[in-house]
């Protein structure tokens, strides 16, 4: 999965941009981070990182964060 098809994915499914963060920052929100080697994605509270699971590949860092941001219903956009 791609970057714009990860963005095309949350358009979709009504979730806001505000619920996660793809450049590695933010707090209160899902973020998908680039390490060294790897990919990591977690929810980030109170400057932890909540839940982080590692991914060889961007592509499937942001397939798992995709299926995460779907199954919380907080990340929805309100009307």
């Amino acid at each position: 999965m791609t970057r714009n098809e990860f963005l095309t994915a949350i358009r979709q499914a009504n979730i806001s941009q505000r619920a996660f963060n793809l450049d590695g920052e933010g707090n209160e929100r899902y973020v998908l981070s680039r390490c060294a080697d790897h990919w990591k994605v977690y929810y980030s509270e109170r400057g932890l990182q909540n839940d982080p699971r590692e991914f060889p590949t961007e592509s499937e860092a942001l397939e798992y964060l995709l299926e995460w941001l779907k199954g919380d219903p907080t990340t929805r956009v309100r009307p």
